[in-house]
């Protein structure tokens, strides 16, 4: 006699192996993907992934690790945080203002 007392007892969450993300979509929060998979633990763990996700996260976006942190990609890597805000070339707008102030100075 074959006991049924334990059938389905189990939730299919614990009988089914855990899925690893294979992509994440960038967001506020953003999400890894597939729905569903196990969130990478921290940011060492999201960087063994070895995902390519393509081209950097615009400001502001993110994906919430195990650890509750954040992190954005940043074109070839998870880098802790949000995803910055642009500032366009401050070092170049730097050196014309250095320049600009210059020729003022030789006229």
């Amino acid at each position: 006699m074959t006991p049924t007392w334990f059938d389905a007892s189990y939730p299919p969450s614990v009988l089914q192996p855990a899925v690893g993300p294979t992509g994440a979509t960038a967001g506020t929060p953003g999400s890894w993907t597939p729905a569903g998979s196990t969130v990478p633990a921290d940011l060492a763990a999201a960087n063994a992934l070895g995902l390519s996700l393509g081209a950097a996260w615009t400001a502001g976006q993110y994906v919430v690790l195990g650890d509750a942190s954040e992190a954005h990609w940043a074109g070839a890597a998870f880098v802790a945080g949000r995803a910055p805000t642009e500032d366009p070339e401050p070092e170049a707008t730097t050196s014309k203002r250095r320049r600009k102030k210059t020729e003022e100075e030789e006229e």
